[in-house]
């Protein structure tokens, strides 16, 4: 008990030179409060009744109940705004600090939104050799890693990415889905057949890659795939209302 009061101290004396910071917007916070107030006010969080295909909202979907190798998609904030340059910031190592909030946050919205559902394994979107030699680190891993201590899940690599695709984001949606088609692979049948697996990433956009992962694992006899991200951006026709 000792000990953890004076880590506590410690971590106090931390704050006061070098002080937490917001989550989202990166400025200084009061010690362990996450984020500021300005982006509790402003940030969208996703809540109520959820689609299962899109992950959005009832009031927000306009997937029209699409049909997906998942079986659901959860996350607990629109892709927009301070939670926009909040992950960006994170993603480019701006603001490394903000891992266990997002995974928290998230961890919590699976538990909330998969409430009945009993997972084997969670496991995460994968990059290619040579997009981990130039990017230095995979954010859906260390969140999917995250996330499964929250949830008490083994993490464990069960697909691989085949070859080199184009990044989704400079893409039109049109073109997205035909750009990871057979872009991935699942060298652990043993460990996929049969099993019910949370697919972790750190947004959805078009839902392309997770859909395509998700088959990849459906394929290899996964009985079910749930799929889980910090925010889910709000589609063209919903931004254009």
């Amino acid at each position: 008990m000792l000990k953890d009061e004076l880590l506590l101290e410690i971590d106090k004396f931390r704050a006061e030179i070098y002080p937490d910071r917001c989550c989202f917007c990166f400025t200084p916070i009061d010690y362990k409060t996450e984020i500021c107030p300005s982006c509790r006010k402003t940030v969208k969080i996703i809540s109520g009744i959820r689609c299962m295909s899109c992950g959005m909202s009832k009031n927000d979907c306009d997937c029209k109940g699409k049909s997906n190798f998942y079986s659901g998609i959860t996350a607990p904030y629109i892709y927009d705004g301070v939670v926009r340059d909040g992950i960006i910031r994170w993603k480019y190592r701006e603001n490394i600090h903000a891992l266990p909030f997002f995974a928290k946050e998230t961890a919590k919205c699976i538990h909330e939104s998969f409430s009945s559902v009993k997972f084997d394994a969670v496991t995460f979107i994968p990059q290619t050799a040579a997009e981990e030699k130039e990017k230095g680190i995979n954010q859906s891993e260390i969140l999917a890693q995250e996330v499964g201590k929250y949830l008490k899940i083994p993490t464990v690599k069960l697909i691989e990415k085949i070859f080199e695709t184009s990044r989704q984001h400079n893409l039109p949606m049109h073109m997205r889905s035909g750009n990871v088609f057979g872009a991935f692979g699942c060298p652990a049948y043993e460990s996929v057949k049969g099993k019910t697996i949370l697919l972790i990433d750190d947004i959805k956009t078009s839902g392309n890659t997770l859909n395509e992962c998700a088959k990849v694992l459906q394929l290899n006899d996964a009985s079910e795939v749930y799929c889980a991200v910090i925010a889910i951006a709000r589609s063209n026709k919903r931004k254009k209302k």
